[in-house]
């Protein structure tokens, strides 16, 4: 039976969003791609190896995402969208509002060497896609010059992965846009002047 990767990527990405790594095991595999166990193994070698993949493409699906960010006519409106889209989802997708990325870094002992240098990787990869995004306001005056470009791409993206956590709690979204306009409000203020 030939199977279509890109469909199997997709449908290994909601189960390990939804159960995480460890709570996965190789018959919920089996059942959500619908292979026979021989056929997991032949083509991913592991639950890590398929776990690899699954990483790889949430990254770059959500690179691809700030990239459109950092791209727009105003990349601050854009951002303020991409948060709204990311927190304020459907309660039958709830569990996408939280991060897979931090959700796996929260298992990183129990992932393997393999996946867990993808998961760091990817971090990094949005890491510079919020970088991308500071740039590009600063660019197009949506954000003061002396905005201090890498301290704020970290703080944006612990904002975000907190946000996300927070938005995967809330019962409705009005709170969750509360939090997402101070985040835009702050990202616009003042910044330490000297480190630590």
């Amino acid at each position: 039976m030939k199977y279509d990767h890109d469909d199997i990527i997709e449908k290994a990405t909601t189960l390990f969003w939804q159960r995480g790594f460890h709570a996965a095991g190789m018959r919920d595999i089996q059942q959500a791609l619908d292979m026979r166990p021989g056929s997991i193994y032949a083509r991913f070698q592991s639950k890590e190896g398929l776990f690899k993949l699954v990483v790889e493409h949430y990254a770059q699906n959500s690179a691809e995402r700030l990239k459109q960010v950092a791209e727009a006519a105003s990349p601050l409106d854009a951002l303020y969208r991409f948060f709204e889209t990311a927190l304020t989802g459907p309660d039958e997708q709830r569990y996408m509002r939280q991060c897979l990325l931090v959700k796996s870094i929260a298992e990183l002992e129990l992932i393997g060497d393999i996946a867990r240098k993808a998961v760091i990787e990817s971090m990094q990869t949005l890491k510079a896609g919020f970088k991308d995004i500071i740039e590009a306001c600063i660019e197009k005056g949506e954000l003061p010059e002396h905005t201090p470009t890498k301290l704020a791409a970290e703080w944006l993206q612990n904002q975000f992965v907190g946000l996300r956590a927070f938005a995967l709690m809330q019962d409705e979204n009005t709170a969750t846009i509360q939090m997402i306009d101070k985040v835009i409000l702050d990202l616009k203020g003042q910044w330490p002047q000297k480190t630590h």
